[in-house]
């Protein structure tokens, strides 16, 4: 602000430390004008004494006498001398007036800073104002309205909380005797608003010298519709300082970033990445310095812009920046539906609906989508496409195109029109998205596409699908598995025939035996994929964990090397369990075997087994889809072997997968785990990290039992006793043997006989049924076969009840479906005897039964 005050201004007063009274001062060459009143009136008062004095002493002398006329003489004497040393003062006065202060004075001094067109402050140690020439008083008289107070105001009133972090280091370093100078924001004043440049001088005996110089070139034109188009620009606008430090914004700029006008900015503070270090890169380059940069907007709000940076010549320099979107309007793509209601609407291109949609919206330039470019994006599609569906970018390049879904087949199905969804794979990042993608005219002759994520969907297909595949494969397996034990028991009936003519000693003794052991071998595997397929014979029971870990421990101590050490930490509370004994056993099992091969890499470790009460939150946290309500225990068995990545970790579970090396192992081990927990009605989960171990958890649910139960359990644990095989295995009795494979019905029916028992064949459910209403309660036992086509062996026990009076029931099977399990677990009664055994097992079930 270059004009100075007018003299005829009335003039202000100032403070000097706090002692020195107001005074007001003349322009030089003046006689001192409040010197004239005080003249007059001792003037007169002196002359009028020295005439009195005067005629007194001529006209009265006598009556006075010589004493009088030397005291009247006296007084004129003064008087006129009074008169004579007023006079030769006013002279000096004036002459002095005329030459000015004496240079070097401080009268000097304080006029030269009144007489200069930049505001001038004064400030003491305490940052009060103590002196300011009339420029400064003009300033905060126009700017702040504080012309009538009684003290100088301090910059910060003056500018009042516009002047962001500018006035708070000026103040700062006039506490700490430092010199500073900054830019400060535009300072309105009645006709236009200037911005200034302050520079602090420190004083020695403390305090300050503050000097307002107006940056030339800075000032804002006179008029009210350029600083309002400025501040609400629909692109941002800054200045800032070579350090970073934003000097001014626009309101635009300050509405993406959600801050407050007074609140201090620096560049690095509302971009992500190294933008910060590239504008200080820019710096000396000679004209505009375009960056491709990410804007850090409000609500955490990431989106990429164009950074525009041009460098002053002043001194020090001052960078103005511009920043803006790639987009007909300037907005970067994903504010705009940030923007509160009521505040201004800059850079919308979508009406509230469209820009807030949780699906993409793209707004493309021409009606070919295969050429198009991306004009506008909501901030639903700028996030799906990790930050690439930026306007002026192809469209197309968004999608990862393949053989499965190529960019001429997706696009002609989302334009057909038929309704259905096309489906692409969307780039973002390491992780693309996958998305339904749809089109739709829009005004101009353009298109807009509308993208649909539906990531999570087809996670669900896919994890559908591999549970179909499984479940296809479980199938599969226990179909084989029925048939497949089958030929392994006629296989094995036949040798145990064969091993009988030729005894230990026989030429054929050996190879008889090796038959054998290769069938308890093939008996194995095909246990275990029942057990993947949960086809598995259960009988379930109500169990106590810390019994059966306590049971099942002398087995893990055996499978255990010496470098692998065993822990057992019991829970406390813990709740009652239904599964197969044996069954869950054969689970922990494996899971120690495999610790220890895991552990075999790292010389050996820890083997921990923990239980203990959880709940039905805990098991879904866990990832249980819909755990049943009510408390679950929880086994926890962790070594501290070599661990497994993500991918060996999602593939654990499935049937023949292993890491072992070829021989070592087959890859059921777990998969068999995996289905004895899932046919308990728990869940097994897994956790693991490469070098550190892993962790198999069993969630399996409390069962309360029923007072019947209980009495059963009572006296099945008082009837145990030390289980005896029968020296001699011969016997008598009537005995119903049902099989529908023909093989294994003739040899066990000749094996029977040979031992003294009467044996009548039947080869399926229907023709035993009738043979069962034909001879009524006259038989000891019946021997069947759970899977037959038809009327299967439970069926038979239910239809045929009511003729078996006191018979015994043995099922044997080496597959069952789970409702047999179920049977089994109820008929208390009924005995199971699995395929494939032997002659030997099936001669001392039939004495065990027919004793019983």
């Amino acid at each position: 602000m270059t004009d100075a005050p007018s003299a005829e201004r009335p003039p202000e007063t100032a403070e000097h430390d706090g002692a020195e009274s107001a005074r007001v001062r003349s322009e030089p060459g003046e006689r001192p004008r409040w010197m004239v009143p005080a003249t007059r009136i001792i003037f007169w008062i002196a002359g009028l004494s020295a005439l009195a004095a005067a005629a007194v002493g001529v006209f009265a002398a006598s009556a006075a006498g010589w004493q009088g006329f030397i005291l009247l003489s006296g007084i004129a004497f003064v008087a006129f001398l009074f008169l004579y040393a007023l006079a030769a003062g006013e002279s000096a006065a004036r002459v002095l007036a005329d030459r000015g202060p004496a240079p070097g004075s401080s009268g000097f001094a304080a006029a030269a800073f009144e007489a200069l067109a930049d505001p001038v402050l004064v400030t003491d140690a305490r940052g009060r104002s103590v002196w300011a020439n009339r420029a400064y008083r003009a300033l905060a008289s126009e700017a702040a309205g504080l012309g009538a107070a009684l003290s100088v105001p301090t910059p910060d009133r003056v500018w009042a909380g516009g002047g962001g972090g500018a006035i708070y280091r000026l103040t700062k370093a006039a506490h700490e005797s430092a010199r500073a100078r900054e830019t400060l924001p535009a300072l309105r004043a009645a006709s236009r608003a200037v911005v200034y440049e302050a520079e602090i001088s420190p004083l020695e005996r403390g305090g300050a010298v503050w000097r307002f110089a107006e940056a030339r070139g800075a000032a804002v034109e006179t008029g009210e519709a350029a600083p309002d188009w400025a501040d609400r620009a629909p692109v941002g606008l800054f200045l800032a300082d070579g350090e970073g430090r934003v000097l001014a914004a626009n309101a635009t700029l300050r509405d993406w970033l959600g801050v407050e006008a007074d609140r201090a900015l620096k560049v690095k503070d509302f971009f992500v990445g190294d933008t910060a270090k590239s504008y200080a890169k820019s710096r000396g380059a000679e004209g505009p310095v375009r960056i491709d940069a990410r804007l850090a907007g409000r609500e955490g709000i990431e989106t990429p812009v164009v950074l525009v940076v041009e460098w002053t010549d002043s001194r020090p320099p001052r960078a103005r920046g511009i920043i803006y979107g790639l987009s007909t309007t300037g907005a970067p793509p994903g504010l705009a539906q940030a923007m509160p209601a009521g505040e201004v609407r800059a850079g919308r291109t979508f009406d509230d609906m469209f820009a807030s949609a949780p699906f993409g919206v793209v707004r493309l330039d021409q009606p070919d989508p295969e050429a198009a470019l991306i004009e506008d994006a909501n901030a639903a599609m700028v996030q799906f496409s990790g930050g690439m569906a930026i306007p002026g970018t192809r469209f197309a390049d968004l999608f990862d195109w393949n053989e499965d879904a190529t960019l001429e087949d997706v696009f002609a199905t989302a334009l057909a029109g038929r309704g259905e969804p096309a489906e692409a794979r969307l780039k973002n990042g390491e992780k693309p998205r996958d998305v339904h993608l749809f089109f739709a005219a829009a005004k101009g002759g353009k298109r807009a596409a509308y993208v649909v994520d539906i990531t999570a969907l087809k996670d669900l297909e896919r994890q559908f699908a591999h549970a179909a595949k499984m479940q296809a494969v479980g199938q599969l397996a226990g179909g084989v598995a029925h048939d497949f034990n089958n030929m392994l028991t006629a296989i094995r009936l036949n040798t145990d025939e064969l091993l009988g003519r030729h005894p230990v000693g026989d030429p054929s003794y050996p190879e008889l035996q090796q038959i054998n052991s290769t069938v308890a071998r093939a008996a194995g595997l095909v246990k275990k994929l029942l057990a993947f397929s949960r086809k598995q014979t259960f009988r379930m029971t109500t169990l106590d964990i810390t019994d059966t870990l306590s049971d099942v421990s002398v087995l893990l101590r055996q499978i255990l090397e010496e470098s692998v050490r065993l822990e057992f930490r019991h829970g406390r509370g813990l709740p009652l369990i239904r599964a197969d004994k044996t069954q869950l056993e054969n689970a922990i099992m494996n899971l120690a075997t495999n610790a220890r091969d895991a552990m075999k890499g790292k010389g050996g470790g820890t083997l921990t087994i923990t239980t203990e009460a959880v709940d039905a939150e805990d098991v879904r946290r866990a990832g249980a889809p819909d755990p049943k309500e009510g408390r679950w225990a929880a086994i926890r068995v962790r070594d501290e072997g070599t661990g497994m990545d993500e991918a060996t970790l999602a593939k654990i579970f499935e049937p023949f997968f292993t890491t072992k090396e070829a021989g070592q192992g087959t890859g059921l081990g777990l998969a068999t785990v995996y289905g004895i927990v899932k046919q308990s009605g728990g869940f097994l989960f897994a956790k693991s990290k490469l070098g550190e171990g892993t962790t198999f958890t069993i969630f399996l649910p409390e069962h309360v039992p029923s007072e019947a139960e209980e009495k059963e359990i009572a006296e099945e644990k008082a009837a145990k006793t030390v289980e005896r095989k029968p020296a001699d295995l011969a016997g008598r009795g009537r005995i119903l043997l049902v099989e529908d494979e023909a093989p294994v019905r003739t040899i066990a029916a000749k094996t029977l006989v040979k031992r003294g028992y009467e044996v009548v064949e039947a080869e399926d459910g229907e023709e035993a049924l009738e043979i069962l209403k034909e001879n009524p309660e006259s038989f000891d036992l019946i021997i069947s076969d759970v899977v037959m086509p038809g009327l299967d062996g439970p069926g038979l026990l239910e239809k045929g009840r009511q003729y078996l009076g006191d018979a015994r029931i043995v099922f044997i099977s080496g597959y069952a479906e789970e409702e047999f399990s179920h049977t089994l677990s109820k008929e208390l009664d009924v005995s199971f005897l699995p395929k494939p055994f032997t002659l030997p097992q099936l001669a001392e079930r039939v004495k065990e039964m027919l004793g019983a």
